[in-house]
């Protein structure tokens, strides 16, 4: 059987074009706006920060990621269902990240100082748990792009970024460890063991599921129009998105520890 032609009016959307650019980048503002305003609404006479404001963040963003990557996936050329179940798990992601996870961090270090080995202030050890657990999530998303490639490298997504990246970002998270703070290990020890555990492995076993499904229609869609490059532009415009709420999650939190800023001790 003769195989099917690509069809030239798909062929022509699968570059990033503006659009999807400015979807990504009006999440960020708009996100950026947002959680401002949630920061200073809130009551700042407790001691610790309330879980209302983390849970109204959790929200706005989860809205924000349903509207803003539903668009930009939709508007690469994915079928408007895999454009929704991305928008839908960047939503459970995000209820996972600013909801749960956010709580999760400050109700732990109720109970636990964090070690901080470098002094670091307590803005500077939510930068080292924003990129720490930031690459944790960019490795799984393009674990699930390669997992569901329609083709294999060099037209789909390979392996060796994925790699590069678990190599680097495990190398770093040992060296600041030792050198600087624990504050990544012992914020992923308070989401898998604190209370709200169930909350974020609910969160990201939704977001995984939709996630995969997405890059499945999107895989299928690529090779019925023989339009590969789109399912690879896809996952960088996932990647993107995963950036952009971690970027997001840092400045929110920034935001936060100036006001209750975190527990920490350094060893002698």
């Amino acid at each position: 059987m003769a195989a099917q032609p690509a069809r030239p009016d798909v062929r022509s959307r699968t570059r990033m074009g503006v659009e999807p650019l400015l979807w990504i980048l009006g999440a960020l503002a708009v996100g950026a706006v947002a959680l401002t305003i949630v920061v200073r609404v809130q009551d700042r006479s407790g001691h610790v920060p309330p879980s209302s404001m983390f849970a109204a963040a959790g929200i706005v963003l989860s809205l924000i990621a349903m509207l803003a990557v539903t668009a930009a996936t939709y508007r690469v050329g994915v079928p408007l269902r895999a454009a929704i179940a991305f928008g839908a798990g960047f939503a459970a992601i995000a209820i996972a990240k600013f909801g749960f996870g956010a709580t999760a961090l400050f109700q732990g270090n109720r109970r636990e100082d964090i070690q901080n080995v470098g002094g670091l202030t307590s803005g500077g050890m939510i930068v080292v748990i924003g990129v720490a657990v930031g690459l944790l999530y960019v490795a799984a998303v393009w674990l699930l792009a390669v997992s569901l490639r329609p083709a294999p490298p060099p037209d789909g997504p390979g392996l060796k970024p994925l790699l590069a990246l678990l190599v680097v970002g495990g190398v770093a998270a040992a060296v600041t460890a030792f050198f600087a703070t624990t504050a990544a290990l012992q914020y992923i020890v308070f989401a898998m063991t604190g209370l709200e555990v169930t909350g974020i492995a609910v969160a990201l076993f939704v977001a995984a599921t939709l996630v995969a499904l997405a890059f499945n229609d999107t895989a299928r869609r690529a090779r019925a129009v023989g339009t590969v490059s789109m399912y690879v532009t896809v996952a960088w415009v996932a990647i993107a998105f995963v950036l952009v709420f971690h970027v997001l999650w840092i400045v929110f939190l920034l935001a936060v520890v100036a006001l209750w800023p975190l527990r920490s001790v350094t060893p002698k």
